[in-house]
């Protein structure tokens, strides 16, 4: 297991990758976070949140190194533009990141690249399908012109969780960008549901993994949810707990963490979640050889957090089967939040 430092300054602080995106083409990955001004205080996030960035890194050696790329934030001032005539081609080149740079995201946007994150062109508008939209990046290139995202809106109807309204969806496009159908919810029940990590087993077969909230008394349960499609995320059934996202035994009143999950080579389906507790916070990993209808051998792989700021992460499965999960975390080492990535092997590790 190997650890690397994506990017540290002590007046600034970066977090939340899983609020980015991330990509891979080989040895080479791309991932997006956001960055703030560092500000010492007593709130749960020690930034100044009106000058948010949006950041992306790129290693070329499978992440153990990362150099950030230049790219103008600019891009999320300027006017909405229209998708091109002839639609997007979903190449290998294709990113898209959706979102503006902020804590609480509105997704009511996003930018493509077409030459892996060079060069980027928008701002795009997504549609809200009547409700509005609280979407992070997800989704599945199926053909030249076809996608299909996974995102979330506010489900304001529902007040049994006020005020924690999300719900997971499924989109897709045929035609490059240019028109959007909704295709369903993932979850139809009163928890939150919100940022899908979403893999795909054979032709019709999705799985899912959501970040989940209830209001439970006298403190809310957070957790990790895991469902699937036959039908290629029209309905969803057999949800699993597959992890907690707080300890039972030290408990603490916070809004979890978002799951990330990518597939090995043999179909073993690897998760990795932060799990927020005082005095302990860790990022974990725990697998699934039975396609997400069971998760074992839940483990910690960083237990150096010295607040519960801590998490959100990003994976993705290297071509040689060892994942690179990216997150933010702050140590005593580099007390600021910033942001970290761990390569690990998911087999080796007595799991």
């Amino acid at each position: 297991m190997t650890h690397s430092v994506v990017c540290y300054n002590d007046n600034e602080y970066s977090g939340w990758p899983a609020n980015g995106g991330i990509w891979s083409w080989g040895s080479e990955i791309l991932v997006s976070f956001n960055r703030g001004r560092f500000q010492e205080n007593n709130l749960f996030h020690r930034v100044i949140e009106s000058d948010m960035q949006c950041v992306f890194s790129r290693s070329v050696d499978g992440g153990l190194t990362w150099a950030e790329v230049d790219f103008d934030n600019s891009i999320y001032e300027k006017e909405l533009k229209q998708v091109p005539e002839e639609g997007f081609e979903f190449d290998e080149n294709f990113v898209m990141r959706v979102g503006r740079p902020a804590i609480t995201i509105k997704g009511d946007v996003y930018i493509v690249s077409c030459d892996k994150g060079k060069t980027w062109d928008g701002p795009f508008e997504f549609p809200s399908f009547g409700r509005e939209n609280t979407s992070r990046t997800s989704y599945l290139i199926e053909r030249n012109k076809k996608m299909r995202v996974f995102m979330s809106h506010n489900v304001l109807e529902n007040p049994i969780n006020k005020p924690f309204y999300d719900r997971a969806f499924v989109a897709i496009t045929e035609d490059g960008c240019k028109s959007w159908s909704f295709v369903g919810d993932i979850t139809d029940d009163a928890p939150r549901s919100v940022m899908p990590s979403v893999v795909r087993l054979d032709d019709n077969t999705l799985v899912a993994a959501l970040r989940r909230r209830m209001k439970r008394p006298p403190m809310d349960d957070v957790w990790i949810e895991v469902k699937r499609s036959n039908d290629n995320g029209r309905t969803w059934h057999t949800p699993v707990r597959a992890a907690d996202t707080y300890n039972i035994n030290n408990a603490a009143n916070t809004n979890g963490n978002p799951p990330a999950m990518c597939k090995l080579s043999d179909g073993t389906l690897v998760l990795a979640y932060g799990r927020r507790e005082p005095g302990n916070s860790s990022l974990r990993v725990c697998i699934s050889t039975d396609g997400g209808l069971t998760f074992h051998s839940d483990r910690a792989i960083r237990q150096d957090a010295i607040d519960m700021d801590m998490g959100y992460p990003r994976i993705v499965a290297r071509p040689d089967d060892k994942c690179v999960v990216v997150y933010y975390i702050a140590t005593k080492e580099r007390p600021v939040q910033h942001i970290e990535a761990t390569i690990f092997d998911p087999m080796s590790l007595n799991i």
